[in-house]
């Protein structure tokens, strides 16, 4: 046996000395396995973007005045995307190279991506790719075919693809100066997602949804010393009947539930603020009253604050926060319903689709990477699914398909992600609730009784209208003066109910001989778009996140008076009992209602978050955390003739102690 006669050798340059068949062979089973880690029906738009938003943050280096612009056009006629970037465009010698597997022309560390594997999915991937580039050195527009079916393909019946230039057209890829473009349509076997119409998103506002939530295109950034570039894109979509929307110069930024859920609180402001009032001598239950009843509470977590919060002063833990500069994001939601909210009502995706829930999103260098984890508690478990939590990392190194990341880093993530969970649902008193105190079983058996008498009539004899010529607006209400009575109150209600203007308020029945004077349920009816708030047509009117299905609650007890003060008077002698009235309508507030009321003004617009029920004005709130809706229509009235002056005075009469 004779002795190899050399002393070294690259074994990269002897594998060019091999049969070709065998290097394309292991070439071949080199992308299979790059294929196979992409996984995920967004994985052909996050790599398409995530180089497209590399290549115009490069021009942007090198060109200070270039903004940054990306260009897509989601096609479900022709089952297609297209993203186009203005950026730099490829030189010939990159163009030749860059399909080959793990090559990268990019330079790490601050780029969304750098193996190259990217690219490699998007080339063979699919079996129709058009690929245009241009810069004042080097323009081409070439098409490769039959990618995927050459990959799958075993009986070496597929040859082997290659780019042919193409004399197809891109408005897209017209409309730029240089940059390139990359159309993926989505066809054959193999490939995921098989059909763009599988989302049920057919508008640009419904897709921004999900390019922004799943994909680089919603852009993390945490903390004001990211020194990325704003990236703005344009959205068309053609939808299958051949409808055109478009979203133009959107910033991408990712979706943060907070600027998507209405009434949402800041932890931090909550603590400056009571802090304030605590310096100020004013009193802190009045402050907090302000943040309650809100959908969900967040905050943002520079560096030191992680420190702080997972109590890590050195050791291993603090390395990583430190080196990897790790900022992260909580959200804690009331209930997971406002997750349904979100995709159901607002985005308006595939029932069940989930594009935002409760979990922990790791991400680095600006980018989400991989689908949501679940956060390990070992109690009160269902938090987990309440709360929405991003750990973000810089220069971390993800492994191939940008799924996962080091096992220290994922430990890291997760402790951090139960950190944040056990912060902010200690702060669940400032969130809504679906449940009410206990009841008192042994108080008012008679109002219970006459409650369940009233139920019974209901349903036994119920009062039905199915004419539909009645009931028209006449934009007028009947009753033509200013109410100098109690009656006058009950006749205006009774008005304002059959008109419109208050909605979702069934009455059972008025009393004259009992305790209190009347019965009636809150109710939410379909369409729930004729409850939801909108400072011009509905301003007494719920926030859409809040109303999540139809409901009916059981028979309440409310009062009617000329002003607050005869209700305040009749609980100080006992008359009646302030914790069986659930709703109280009067003309004016009068003025002893600051001798016993906290008062929320919910015709101060910033207050919308606490009105459960349509056409509640004000709710009164007592020391003994009990309350009462109330509906006074004086301000009612002050509010729909004036919204700014209206707007003012609530400010200032219940104060705004910001």
């Amino acid at each position: 046996m004779s002795e190899i006669n050399i002393s070294s050798w690259d074994p990269l340059e002897t594998a060019n000395d091999i049969d070709k068949d065998v290097v394309a062979a292991a070439k071949k089973r080199e992308i299979k396995n790059i294929l196979k880690s992409y996984v995920s029906n967004y994985d052909p738009f996050s790599e398409l973007l995530q180089n497209a938003m590399d290549a115009v943050e490069k021009r942007k280096n090198q060109l200070s005045s270039y903004i940054p612009k990306i260009f897509i056009h989601i096609d479900l006629n022709e089952n297609s995307i297209e993203i186009c970037d203005s950026g730099c465009g490829f030189e010939e010698s990159e163009f030749r190279a860059f399909l080959a597997p793990s090559i990268s022309f990019k330079s790490g560390g601050k780029t969304r991506g750098n193996k190259g594997v990217g690219v490699t999915y998007i080339a063979y991937g699919f079996n129709n790719l058009f690929i245009r580039t241009k810069n004042p050195h080097f323009s081409y527009q070439g098409l490769m075919r039959r990618g995927r079916e050459w990959i799958e393909n075993i009986d070496g019946s597929v040859a082997r693809p290659k780019i042919e230039k193409t004399e197809t057209q891109s408005d897209l890829f017209n409309q730029i100066d240089q940059g390139s473009s990359f159309k993926i349509i989505f066809t054959g076997s193999h490939i995921r997602p098989a059909n763009l119409s599988w989302y049920k998103a057919t508008t640009a506002e419904q897709w921004m949804y999900l390019l922004l939530l799943k994909t680089p295109l919603g852009a993390i950034q945490l903390s004001d010393k990211n020194d990325s570039q704003d990236i703005f894109f344009d959205l068309q979509v053609t939808a299958p009947n051949g409808d055109v929307t478009r979203k133009t110069d959107t910033l991408a930024s990712y979706k943060f539930p907070h600027n998507e859920i209405s009434a949402s609180q800041n932890y931090t402001k909550i603590k400056e603020n009571i802090k304030k009032s605590l310096d100020q001598g004013q009193d802190i239950q009045k402050t907090s009253l302000r943040f309650r009843n809100s959908n969900g509470i967040y905050e943002f977590y520079t560096s030191e604050s992680l420190l702080s919060l997972i109590k890590e002063k050195d050791g291993d833990e603090y390395e990583l926060i430190k080196n990897y500069k790790v900022t992260a994001y909580g959200y804690f939601a009331y209930s997971t319903e406002v997750w349904d909210q979100l995709n159901d009502k607002k985005a308006k995706l595939r029932k069940n689709l989930r594009i935002m829930k409760g979990g922990l999103c790791i991400a680095n260098n600006r980018m989400i990477q991989g689908e949501n984890i679940t956060i390990p508690l070992t109690k009160n478990i269902g938090h987990q699914n309440q709360t929405h939590v991003i750990v973000h990392f810089e220069g971390a190194d993800p492994d191939l398909g940008r799924k996962g990341f080091q096992p220290e880093l994922k430990d890291l993530a997760e402790k951090i992600s139960v950190a944040i969970v056990r912060e902010l649902s200690n702060q669940r008193m400032y969130l809504k609730s679906d449940s009410g105190a206990q009841a008192d079983i042994e108080r008012e058996i008679k109002v219970d009784q006459w409650l369940r008498e009233l139920e019974d009539h209901e349903k036994n004899n119920p009062l039905v209208l199915d004419n539909d010529v009645f009931f028209l607006p006449t934009k007028k209400i009947s009753i033509g003066a200013v109410p100098q009575s109690e009656q006058d109150v009950i006749v205006l209600f009774n008005q304002l109910l059959a008109g419109g203007v208050i909605r979702g308020i069934r009455l059972l029945a008025t009393s004259q001989s009992s305790q209190y004077d009347g019965v009636f349920r809150f109710c939410a009816e379909e369409p729930l778009e004729n409850l939801f708030f909108d400072k011009h047509k509905n301003p007494l009117g719920v926030n859409s996140e809040q109303l999540i299905k139809p409901y009916i609650i059981k028979p309440k007890i409310l009062e009617y008076k000329y002003t607050l003060d005869g209700l305040i008077r009749e609980f100080e002698s006992e008359v009646k009992d302030e914790r069986s009235i659930e709703l109280a309508i009067f003309w004016s507030m009068g003025t002893e209602y600051e001798k016993k009321y906290n008062v929320i003004s919910l015709l101060d617009f910033d207050n919308i978050h606490h009105r459960k029920h349509h056409g509640i004005t004000h709710i009164l709130n007592t020391n003994t955390n009990s309350y009462i809706f109330a509906i006074c229509l004086e301000e009612l009235f002050e509010l729909l003739n004036d919204q700014d002056k209206a707007q003012e005075k609530q400010k200032t009469k219940y104060g705004d102690v910001f």
